[in-house]
């Protein structure tokens, strides 16, 4: 009989040790894992979804959608309150702040959304920059970055010859850039104008701009009959629906006098010697006087000689 109960007695203890080892067993896995939140946007691809993980860029006046998953032991948790801080980049006019409030649903997801505002005043000191978003449950929190700016822009625009005569050369250089982590298609436009805002050239192109930026040049022949004085160029930047994506930029040249080779706004005599001392010449040639090329192709002949014969003894203005 006392066999049977010693038996009985270790098969109690047997029975017991295996329920505490099976207990702290999923008690380590439930509390390893514990409570999440994930906070990301509506942003495919680069949405921000994983801990601490930045999301794609924003564009001023975009909508942000923000989600915050929220997790227990890696299951969804239905009916958590969220809370969603937002702040912009510190600056020293306004600092933007938002805060918002959620409950999860039966997916464990809860959801806010704001559009990036645009204020009156300097709008882009602002603005621009890097927000961050805070999403946080009693027991746990994520924390997400994203970037706000034109989402392709143009970030220089210049012009190698800056006085190209009547019937030369303009070359125009022009770096694009985008704040975005996936490659956006852009349309590129040019418009030139002379000093009456007449239209004297103009050019479109296709880009693809990743976040090396592309470098373009493009070179325009400026039209005889351009008024001489100061010409502007124009670049856009465009979605492919013709939406622009920012703001565009110009800068300005000087179109010269036809023949005018040393800037003193008239076709003399001095002229011609300028172009009969560097005639044959080109780049490298010793006698090589790029002022004597008038119209900008690398070589000094009789063109530049008639051009300079042509205008000889006109002024300007």
């Amino acid at each position: 009989m006392r066999l049977i109960e010693r038996l009985a007695f270790r098969f109690l203890l047997l029975i017991l040790a295996v329920s505490v080892l099976g207990f702290l067993k999923v008690f380590t896995a439930y509390s390893s894992s514990g409570w999440e939140v994930d906070v990301f946007t509506q942003k495919e691809t680069f949405s921000g979804v994983g801990l601490g993980v930045p999301s794609d860029a924003f564009a001023p006046h975009e909508e942000v959608v923000l989600f915050a998953y929220v997790s227990y032991n890696l299951a969804p948790v239905q009916n958590i309150l969220v809370s969603f801080e937002v702040f912009g980049p510190r600056n020293p006019l306004h600092n933007v702040t938002f805060s918002f409030v959620d409950e999860t649903d039966d997916d464990g997801v809860a959801r806010t959304n704001f559009t990036i505002p645009w204020p009156d005043e300097k709008p882009e000191t602002v603005v621009f920059g890097y927000w961050s978003v805070v999403a946080s449950i009693e027991n746990a929190s994520d924390h997400l970055v994203f970037r706000v700016g034109w989402i392709v822009e143009i970030a220089s625009l210049s012009v190698i010859d800056e006085d190209p005569p009547q019937g030369g050369y303009l070359n125009v250089q022009v770096s694009v850039m985008t704040n975005a982590m996936m490659p956006k298609n852009a349309t590129l436009a040019f418009v030139l104008f002379d000093c009456e805002r007449r239209v004297i050239g103009s050019f479109v192109e296709e880009l693809s701009v990743d976040s090396n930026g592309v470098n373009f040049s493009r070179r325009f022949s400026i039209p005889k009959w351009a008024a001489v004085g100061l010409g502007t160029v124009n670049a856009s930047i465009y979605f492919s629906t013709g939406a622009p994506y920012g703001p565009g930029c110009s800068t300005t040249f000087v179109i010269s006098l036809m023949g005018d080779l040393d800037g003193d706004n008239k076709v003399d005599i001095k002229d011609v010697a300028l172009v009969i001392a560097a005639f044959g010449s080109y780049p490298g040639h010793c006698r090589w006087n790029p002022r004597a090329d008038s119209n900008k192709d690398y070589v000094v002949n009789v063109k530049d000689v008639a051009l300079v014969s042509k205008n000889y003894g006109k002024t300007y203005p």
